[in-house]
């Protein structure tokens, strides 16, 4: 009896369905995570909500035209530098999850939010 094949064939079975339950641990500790924080600093919650879309769309729009290569990068200080003038100081990891959000609202509802977003 081969077991490494065996395994081969569990693991196969196994990992994404693992990986997937891991996504979903994730994404929800993080929301938790990020209630906690909107409820504890609204003002700042908002504006880093706010630098986060902003950031994506410019990074998206720079993409597009090709004038970026890096449009996480890109976002990131585009991010850091409008919250900046804002007055803001945040962590760049704690940006980074906002623009990481960002990307993700704009997947689910596409150009609408992009054409209705304020800011």
């Amino acid at each position: 009896m081969d077991w490494s094949k065996i395994l081969e064939t569990v693991l196969l079975a196994v990992l994404p369905l693992l990986a997937t339950a891991l996504t979903g641990w994730i994404l929800a500790r993080i929301g938790v995570e990020w209630q906690k924080f909107k409820n504890a600093k609204p003002d700042i919650a908002d504006l880093l909500a706010r630098g986060a879309m902003f950031a994506v769309q410019a990074a998206e729009q720079m993409g597009l035209a090709k004038l970026i290569d890096d449009k996480k990068t890109y976002a990131l200080q585009i991010a850091e530098d409008w919250l900046l003038l804002k007055g803001v100081k945040i962590d760049l990891h704690l940006i980074e999850a906002a623009i990481e959000k960002a990307v993700a609202e704009l997947r689910v509802v596409g150009v609408e939010k992009i054409n209705a977003f304020e800011y």
